[in-house]
């Protein structure tokens, strides 16, 4: 998150370990006091930069990545998209796989990531999900490709 930060922010780039003082800074609790951060290093490479990049921004809830299942009939996968587009969720990414799921011939599994506004919003895409009757299954940060 603090790569994300400084990279967003600042427009600088920096290696893991020379962001570590940003990260220690944003844990002090007191006000008013001066002190310095170093930032150093650039040995990072392009894949490292976006593997951050992504990591950081579902870490702020602006990148959501769900799964669901959802019964193997026609309609079902615009039903999913209109809820996202009615909570104004953009799609990232999609995933409808028939043969992934053991339960082929019922059930489908989808894999949705989409471009969110935070956690408050990321609630709200769930609960109206729920009220339609679907069964959400929130994915982590390292299934993120």
């Amino acid at each position: 998150e603090s790569f994300l930060l400084l990279v967003e922010k600042h427009k600088i780039v920096a290696e893991n370990a020379g962001v570590l003082s940003v990260a220690a800074l944003r844990k002090i609790k007191e006000k008013g006091k001066k002190i310095v951060s170093i930032l150093s290093g650039g040995n990072i490479d392009v894949l490292t930069i976006s593997s951050m990049i992504n990591k950081g921004l579902v870490v702020r809830g602006r990148i959501f990545r769900f799964s669901v299942n959802l019964p193997d009939k026609p309609g079902q996968l615009v039903a999913v998209s209109q809820i996202l587009s009615e909570q104004n969720a953009n799609v990232i990414r999609l995933e409808h796989n028939q043969f992934k799921n053991l339960n082929r011939f019922h059930d489908v599994e989808l894999q949705v990531t989409v471009e969110t506004n935070g956690e408050e919003h990321i609630k709200k895409i769930i609960e109206k999900l729920n009220e339609k009757g679907y069964v959400i299954k929130r994915l982590n940060s390292q299934e993120i490709e």
